[in-house]
């Protein structure tokens, strides 16, 4: 008998036995080499643990069980948690300035990181997800004017609403899930919604009262962290203002798409993410410079007006020049009014009605006294946006 014909015969008995292993067996994660799973620097780098946690409807367990990938890899930290199957990536030439401060920042907590690497591994990849993830919700508190300590346990009925749990008024931690493949994705969210999605996915939870964004990085640009990380900011937005005092209703189409543009761009000027029935994806088609867009449109007299865009109620109905437009007003109030935005945006999620219920009725209505309570009209606000757009 040949040597081949050893190894062929035996190959089937092998993979029989590999098979018959515990699941724990088959994928067992490993150690960080970057924290070591040392409880000293977990705390130094503001994780709490690599797992297990309960991410997504069945917890890490269940993702592992269920979902075909190389490994998973997972973080829980303050406010959020994170499941990750990338693997790893190369450090780009023209990405390198990028990558290399996002390793200096994450260097001071975890000493071992490396200074130029060549790749990132999926662990580096993930320490730098779970550090910017809890950078970006410190960014969106600033935004709103609000603190940890503005969110009780529960609902306290002696002091201004602020939703029903500590995470921005949910009572659970955000989760985070990020595919390899688009297969893996489908998988996952078809469980709980019924329906496969081509893109990223945003849910809601009624229990435990928590939101979710599962993100297939299968796309050539996706795979590549530049474009990656803006694309789950951008999805994060919505979600973080969504639960914001609670997700007892869908916030105005127009601000929350603004901002969700607004703060991905920030992380990444060129990066912009297009809004669909099935789910957000990359968009590779806008403009690569909005500040200019939107001079050039608000010079054309062709913006809708802001009366026009409070009435939308699907993302669908924005028009690429809205999007430009309602990323630009949010800019405006970013930069020129942040006390009046955070009142804005409180007013809008903090609406209750005679029983003291968070309500989203007439939605138009509230947004219109909320801007006369700041000293604007629909239409002095759009005469004040364009001077400055200009």
């Amino acid at each position: 008998m040949t040597r081949n014909t050893w190894i062929a015969r035996l190959l089937p008995a092998l993979v029989a036995l590999f098979l018959a292993l515990p699941l724990e067996a088959q994928k067992k994660p490993e150690t960080c080499p970057w924290c070591k799973n040392d409880p000293a620097l977990l705390q130094a780098c503001g994780v709490l643990s690599h797992g297990p946690s309960p991410v997504g409807p069945k917890g890490s367990e269940a993702i592992v069980h269920d979902l075909p990938a190389g490994q998973w890899l997972f973080a829980e930290t303050a406010h959020m948690r994170w499941a990750s199957s990338l693997g790893p990536m190369v450090v780009e030439l023209d990405d390198k300035k990028r990558v290399m401060a996002e390793l200096d920042r994450l260097r001071v907590m975890l000493p071992d990181v490396p200074k130029e690497p060549k790749k990132l591994d999926p662990w580096l990849r993930l320490h730098l997800m779970a550090m910017k993830g809890e950078e970006f919700y410190a960014r969106f508190e600033k935004l709103l004017d609000v603190r940890d300590e503005d969110f009780p346990d529960a609902r306290r009925m002696d002091k201004p609403y602020m939703g029903n749990g500590r995470y921005l008024g949910e009572k659970e931690k955000f989760d985070v899930v990020v595919h390899s493949t688009l297969a893996a994705h489908n998988l996952f969210t078809k469980e709980f919604t019924g329906a496969s999605v081509t893109g990223a996915l945003r849910w809601h939870f009624k229990e435990p009262h928590k939101m979710l964004v599962s993100v297939p990085a299968e796309d050539h640009d996706l795979k590549k962290d530049r474009w990656l990380w803006p694309h789950i900011v951008h999805n994060l937005s919505h979600v973080f203002f969504c639960a914001y005092k609670h997700f007892s209703y869908d916030p105005p189409i127009w601000i929350d798409e603004g901002l969700a543009l607004a703060l991905e761009k920030e992380v990444e000027p060129e990066s912009a993410t297009l809004e669909g029935e099935e789910g957000s994806m990359r968009d590779g088609k806008g403009p690569k410079d909005y500040a200019a867009a939107a001079k050039k449109l608000v010079g054309s007299g062709k913006a809708r007006s802001l009366a026009e865009l409070t009435e939308v109620k699907e993302f669908g109905e924005l028009s690429p020049e809205d999007k430009v437009a309602v990323w630009s007003r949010v800019r405006f109030l970013i930069e020129a009014h942040p006390a009046e935005l955070a009142k804005f945006l409180g007013g809008i999620k903090g609406q209750l009605d005679a029983q003291q219920l968070p309500t989203g009725s007439d939605l138009p209505g509230l947004q219109r006294k909320l801007l006369q309570d700041l000293g604007w009209t629909s239409f002095t606000f759009d005469e004040a946006w364009k001077s400055w757009a200009r």
